[in-house]
């Protein structure tokens, strides 16, 4: 007999008893603005942000509460179990409104009430955003929940902000971004966040909401508050919590009680455990550069690498000066990630300067900027070159990488006008190279993305401590063995990712510490790259590129 937890029968109670951590984060609620509620499974999230949102409507009349689903994120059987656990949790607040003698009723957005319609039919409103609850305060004025998709577009109205499942919201990072000026117009607004930490590191909620390094605070039953590093107030309630406040976990097969340490020992995915009943933000997904990683590098940057972000040139005068005054003698590579448009959500041009340590690299400055004029694209990259060559040691730039992918007639144009400052490479992401030693040809972006996550996660990368480079470098994302990045509502689209692969490129070159690497097409020891002084040409894309051995 396995050995298991001997638990009396609990009593039958009234469904709406709140457990210790539900009346904890209610009591929280009052003091935090924004705050977020992390639990195990079935602790009931969605029952206790119900109850916060049918208080706050008895507490203001003409009151909006804005209740944001997952929706259709997790596929329709989510959708149906969550739209169950609300309409749940609105029904347990049915006596207390009763016995405040205020009338509460759930309606489509036109007003139609819904007692009696079927369960399908309730989760069909669910789904399309038309559901309502309205809790009458007389025979005109009524406060209301209004449920909508977890989408930028939909969290637009005004009132208190209830954010349900967030970890599992696509594109929560653009959500987040849309809904902080609701809650910065008003000081009464409150914003609640409630979830089970998401399977992914590369999901905002991780960053907005996990608990610093080393939290560990034993069992309680009402959880553990903490402050996030982006300085959101958490409750953290864990199955341990839970446990010591009298709520077990059952086996999946006898339905005997368990401690939280007996699931975990017969559960055979010891990650998702950690997640939904430890409450744990464990690392790992599908972003390709590791956050543990890219913290450690950012942490070495302090003091001697700096990010810019360039609006005219009194800015491009300051980042000269910086970069004079903190460039050693180390040889120098550098990268252009070319952009020609200035919309604000569109992706900006992207420099990196990186500078050899031994057999690290510094990332010394990265800079971005935006302007469609090719003239002061091409006169920023010159101020930087000459700000190189003319440092106390070292000498000029080793060599300067210009993405040419989709700026071809730019970045041809730019390796004319700048050859003189240093040699030039123009690289072409789609071009397929043969590496030795693998069997099947790669495309040259697949090739230098995966050295610099390499190079990041073999700690040989040091970059600057700001928090662009962070979430740009984070966009990057490796999907079945491809490196991909879909850009983000504010046009970081892995810019400063991609200027510092190349100018790594440039750095290391033909035969640099890192081995079996792609090179250019066409490299030699004695000719390291492409013929510097040669634009590429629409004919050289059916050129059959080279295969190349290091």
């Amino acid at each position: 007999m396995p050995d298991t937890l001997s638990l009396p029968k609990p009593p039958a109670q009234p469904a709406f008893i709140r457990r210790p951590g539900q009346v904890e984060f209610m009591r929280g609620v009052l003091e935090h603005r924004i705050c977020g509620l992390i639990t195990r499974r079935q602790y009931g999230k969605t029952t206790v942000a119900a109850d916060i949102s049918i208080f706050k409507m008895m507490a203001v009349r003409g009151h909006n509460v804005i209740f944001g689903s997952v929706k259709l994120d997790l596929g329709r059987e989510m959708t149906r179990k969550e739209a169950q656990q609300l309409q749940k949790g609105f029904a347990i607040q049915a006596a207390r409104v009763a016995a405040a003698k205020m009338r509460l009723e759930s309606t489509d957005d036109r007003g139609h009430n819904l007692d009696g319609i079927k369960e399908y039919d309730w989760a069909e409103l669910y789904e399309s955003s038309k559901l309502e609850f309205r809790l009458w305060h007389d025979r005109t004025t009524y406060s209301r929940t209004k449920v909508v998709a977890l989408t930028p577009e939909a969290v637009g109205e005004t009132g208190d902000l209830i954010l349900d499942e967030v970890g599992r919201v696509r594109k929560f990072r653009d959500v987040w971004e849309a809904v902080k000026p609701i809650i910065s117009s008003n000081p009464s607004f409150r914003c609640l966040l409630t979830t089970t930490p998401p399977p992914d590191d590369a999901h905002y909620s991780f960053e907005l909401l996990a608990p610093p390094p080393g939290f560990d605070p034993p069992p309680e039953p009402k959880g553990h508050w903490y402050k996030s590093e982006l300085n959101v107030w958490v409750l953290r309630v864990t199955a341990e919590d839970a446990f010591a406040g009298g709520v077990p976990l059952y086996d999946d097969d006898t339905g005997e009680a368990l401690s939280p340490s007996q699931a975990r020992q017969r559960d055979p995915d010891k990650d998702a455990f950690d997640r939904n009943y430890g409450c744990k933000f464990v690392f790992g997904g599908t972003a390709a550069c590791s956050l543990l990683w890219l913290e450690s590098a950012q942490t070495r940057g302090a003091g001697q690498c700096q990010f810019f972000r360039i609006d005219d040139e009194s800015d491009m005068d300051v980042a000269l000066r910086w970069l004079s005054a903190h460039l050693g003698p180390g040889r120098v590579g550098t990268g252009l990630d070319i952009a020609t448009t200035t919309k604000a959500t569109s992706n900006p041009s992207a420099f990196a300067v990186c500078e050899e340590d031994g057999s690290d690299t510094i990332v010394r400055a990265v800079f971005i900027w935006k302007t469609a004029d090719d003239l002061i694209q091409i006169e920023r990259v010159r101020s930087i070159l000459r700000a190189i060559k003319a440092r106390k040691e070292g000498g000029r730039a080793r060599q300067l990488n210009i993405d040419a992918t989709n700026e071809r007639l730019f970045a041809a144009r730019a390796a004319r006008e700048l050859r003189g400052e240093c040699p030039i490479q123009l690289v072409v992401a789609s071009e397929t190279i043969q590496i030795a030693g693998q069997p099947d040809r790669i495309t040259r972006k697949q090739a230098l993305d995966g050295r610099l996550v390499r190079r990041l996660n073999d700690n040989k990368l040091t970059l600057p401590p700001d928090r662009y480079i962070r979430e740009d470098w984070r966009l990057v994302r490796k999907e079945r063995g491809l490196f991909t990045c879909e850009p983000d509502h504010t046009g970081k689209h892995g810019d400063t990712f991609d200027a510092t692969k190349h100018g790594e490129d440039a750095l290391h070159g033909f035969g640099g510490p890192v081995s079996a690497e792609a090179v250019a097409v066409g490299a030699t020891p004695e000719k390291p790259g492409q013929d510097f002084n040669r634009p590429v040409h629409d004919d050289d894309r059916g050129r059959k590129p080279e295969t190349v051995y290091v």
